[in-house]
């Protein structure tokens, strides 16, 4: 029974608690200008009786669901705005257009995947020695359009199972931004494949967008506070800005599921299964499979050259 009510929770609770925060924010704005029950006259004063006569509760009612209509018309989707805090992209800018072009900080564009054996991607580091060139340890592949919106992490395992299914000829990055227009369709074949992955991406989506709502009204409530009488408030606006972060940083968690789904075979991308090269099935005669022939994009087979890497 809780089970089939969470996410419908889930699906109110950012309108919801968001438009609580909007509807609190237009009271400190306009609650000079609305008239005491006593002198009440015209839509105040009915409004007034109306509440008189349907009592508290039904007036409770009344407000939530007004404040969760309100909060549904300006509800922000978290997977919309996850590319308004790249801070490292901003500042890498800063270096390249103001402070000159040094090459020996083009690897550290964040704007790259780099192909290299840190901790962050070690579990993947073994694949990579079949899959690139010994003297591409450092070669890097640029970040698809869509990339802001997943971990690194996630887009070099994505590139690995790429290279792994396609072979090392395959353009990464071409592969990889086709990829990003099936991104927000996977989730449903997530549902239908695997339950309780899909719980996974469904609970940290609900989360992002619940800290990004949240985090967004309450800045315009700090400022409207401020406005009216104590500038110090002022203050509390980093605090709802470091919140919409954090809700961020849930998004991309979201998506790290799907990527992962996808790297680890559980999930199936049509748009990869049709960017990809097929690999051709050897023909077997008389119960003799036929290996005369080596499919040509295997990994870890040898190619003239390095691999295209955009």
């Amino acid at each position: 029974m809780l089970a089939s009510l969470l996410p419908g929770i889930r699906e109110i609770r950012a309108p919801l608690a968001a438009g609580y925060i909007w509807m609190i924010t237009l009271w400190v704005i306009f609650s000079e200008s609305i008239p005491k029950k006593n002198g009440a006259q015209g839509i105040w004063k009915t409004a007034y009786q109306l509440s008189s006569m349907v009592g508290v509760p039904a007036t409770l009612a009344a407000i939530t669901f007004a404040a969760y209509l309100f909060g549904c018309l300006l509800e922000i989707r978290a997977r919309s705005i996850v590319h308004w805090f790249r801070f490292s992209e901003w500042r890498w800018s800063f270096h390249q257009k103001i402070l000159g072009n040094p090459l020996a900080g083009q690897l550290d564009d964040p704007r790259m995947l780099n192909w290299t054996e840190r901790p962050e991607t070690i579990r993947g580091a073994a694949e990579l020695h079949s899959l690139i060139l010994p003297d591409e340890s450092f070669t890097y592949v640029r970040r698809p359009d869509w990339g802001s919106r997943a971990s690194r992490s996630a887009l070099i395992d994505l590139a690995i199972h790429i290279r792994r299914t396609g072979g090392r000829e395959v353009d990464l990055y071409s592969t990889m931004g086709r990829f990003g227009d099936e991104l927000d369709q996977l989730p449903i074949r997530l549902q239908a494949r695997n339950a309780d992955l899909y719980g996974t991406y469904d609970r940290a989506t609900a989360e992002a967008d619940f800290r990004v709502n949240v985090g967004l009204s309450a800045s315009i409530l700090v400022a409207a506070v401020a406005a009216k009488s104590m500038l110090g408030v002022l203050l509390l606006i980093p605090c709802a800005w470091f919140l919409i972060v954090r809700g961020q940083q849930k998004a991309r968690e979201a998506n790290d599921v799907l990527i992962q789904a996808v790297a680890s075979g559980e999930l199936e991308s049509t748009t990869l299964a049709s960017a990809l090269p097929q690999l051709p099935v050897p023909s077997t005669q008389s119960g003799q499979t036929d290996t005369s022939s080596t499919p040509p994009n295997l990994p870890g087979s040898a190619v003239n050259g390095a691999p295209d890497l955009a």
